[in-house]
């Protein structure tokens, strides 16, 4: 078969199983706008949950899922996820893909919230994350099918007769770039650090939902923003994240006087949902109280969890009285880029995978460690259903000019505010807790800085910083608005003035945000 390019935007785990599922039968270029290790999948630390032991099986998983996501999931969805789960794992681990294990050769399952069972392989304590990237890496450099352009940040997507015909980019000093492609990948990772708190490589930003939102592709459940409630915080910074499976292993969450917080609050105490635990410690917070996880039941912490302790060891923690201080941060997007199960989203030919697409797995509130099993089937679902259509190419369809130039034009830029003012303004609004007063305030303001001039403007000519922050602008409003217009709490988006959920009014709707066809921007 003729080898056709396919552009994959981002670096991380779900680009990388995409990206060697299609090595050898086609050339996949790959763009990061940082570095290749600038992305979330790096610092995974709970691990990969699938039921692989005699004693789980795809059904518990599939019902833990569903009630994590609050009923809001695509039930077809999330039996493929759990089905094919296993499956898809047990190959990868039969190609050199290793997990923690005892002296018996049995896996080390962990457990985290919400989950009846212990179903969450591991890999180095808490270090699957490095692992599997490191694997997946090592098998891609050995594919010459596979490029990687670092420092090449995709700025917008080419659009021709209605599909998506490749990307625009640009390098560190300006310089502008095509590249056209029969099918283009979004795999930019979520948008994090829209909040002053998060646990996201500073990179994500929420670039891929902006660019598909101009492209004209919809997008869905953007209020469904999951906070962690245990990012691990000195002197008002965040150092990194205290995976869930901390708690897992017996951790438990206490005030300054060391007394439990959980107990009482939800059957399952510490391991109750994130959404839950989230807000919990968030009163602390409003109240300006420090919360611990307190790790004494865990005999081994510094085996079992050397990264954690690490983090802790650099930002000056002491472990001595076994108390880590901890606080909510933003951590993943459930919804993002509209995509079926292959990964196809509204606009043809482009594809979304990883936290950029909204598979409707997660639903209102993601269940621990499923993240990169979502990664893993739908990034090959994905590459699948490439394949199958490219078989459908004509010699007569295959693009001769790959690559172009294009002119930097020059052009008047708006006024933006500063990352941090973003940031703080959207921390207030957007956060653990809101309110239709705080929602229309923060999307007033949004308005103000022409948030939705950003889904049309010609950018081609601004610099690299500017698009950025007119991306986190866009990705801001769209979220803002589809949270003001969610008249209920469901999972992760929790409204103080309407606390309860709308079984009538909103169980199972999706709220969409797409451009009009006529405010499309030009591309070509």
């Amino acid at each position: 078969m003729k080898k056709h390019d396919v552009i994959i935007i981002g670096g991380g785990m779900s680009a990388l199983v995409a990206a060697n599922k299609l090595a050898g039968k086609m050339n996949v270029k790959i763009f990061t706008k940082k570095l290749k290790n600038n992305c979330n999948s790096w610092r995974a630390q709970g691990g990969i949950a699938a039921a692989v032991h005699n004693n789980d099986s795809p059904f518990h998983h599939y019902s833990d899922t569903l009630k994590a996501g609050c009923l809001h999931n695509d039930h077809g969805a999330v039996s493929l996820l759990v089905k094919e789960g296993v499956t898809r794992l047990n190959r990868w681990i039969a190609a050199g893909m290793s997990f923690d294990t005892d002296s018996s050769g049995s896996y080390l399952l962990g457990m985290e919230g919400a989950h009846g069972k212990r179903r969450i392989l591991h890999a180095g304590g808490d270090q699957t994350g490095v692992r599997m990237m490191q694997y997946l890496y090592d098998k891609a450099a050995l594919s010459s099918d596979i490029q990687i352009y670092e420092n090449e940040q995709a700025v917008e997507l080419l659009s021709e007769g209605g599909k998506c015909s490749g990307i625009i980019t640009k390098g560190t000093g300006g310089r502008i770039c095509g590249h056209r492609a029969h099918f283009t990948i979004l795999a930019t990772g979520g948008c994090g650090v829209l909040f002053q708190q998060t646990s996201n490589d500073t990179s994500i930003i929420g670039d891929g939902i902006a660019m598909a939102y101009r492209a004209g592709a919809a997008l869905s459940d953007l209020e469904f923003l999951q906070f962690h409630p245990t990012l691990i915080v000195q002197n008002g910074k965040t150092a990194g994240l205290a995976s869930e499976a901390i708690r897992g292993e017996g951790a438990i969450l206490t005030d300054e006087k060391g007394c439990p917080i959980m107990k009482g609050v939800h059957p399952l105490k510490d391991l109750a949902p994130r959404d839950i635990v989230a807000r919990v410690i968030e009163g602390y917070v409003r109240q300006k109280k420090q919360v611990y996880l307190d790790i004494t039941p865990i005999n081994n912490f510094r085996e079992r969890f050397p990264a954690i302790y690490k983090i802790c060891q650099d930002a000056g923690i002491s472990l001595d009285s076994n108390r880590i201080p901890v606080s909510p941060g933003a951590h993943f997007l459930m919804g993002g880029v509209l995509t079926d199960t292959f990964g196809r989203t509204t606009l043809p030919g482009l594809y979304a995978i990883g936290e950029t697409a909204r598979t409707g797995v997660h639903g209102a509130n993601r269940l621990a460690s499923n993240s990169l099993l979502e990664a893993l089937v739908f990034s090959e679902r994905a590459a699948e259903s490439i394949l199958i259509e490219a078989e459908k190419i004509t010699p007569a369809q295959i693009r001769h000019n790959q690559h172009f130039e294009k002119q930097n034009t020059s052009c008047k830029v708006p006024a933006l505010p500063s990352r941090k003012e973003i940031q703080s303004k959207i921390t207030v609004s957007l956060g653990v807790e809101r309110n239709e007063e705080k929602l229309k305030s923060l999307e007033a303001w949004l308005q103000e800085q022409g948030a939705e001039y950003h889904a049309y403007a010609d950018r081609t000519g601004w610099n690299r910083e500017k698009i950025e922050r007119s991306n986190m602008l866009l990705t801001a409003w769209l979220m803002a608005r589809s949270a003001l217009e969610r008249t209920e709490s469901r999972g992760a988006h929790y409204r103080t003035d309407f606390p309860k959920p709308d079984q009538y009014a909103w169980q199972g709707k999706q709220i969409i945000r797409q451009l009009q066809p006529e405010r499309l921007p030009v591309k070509n």
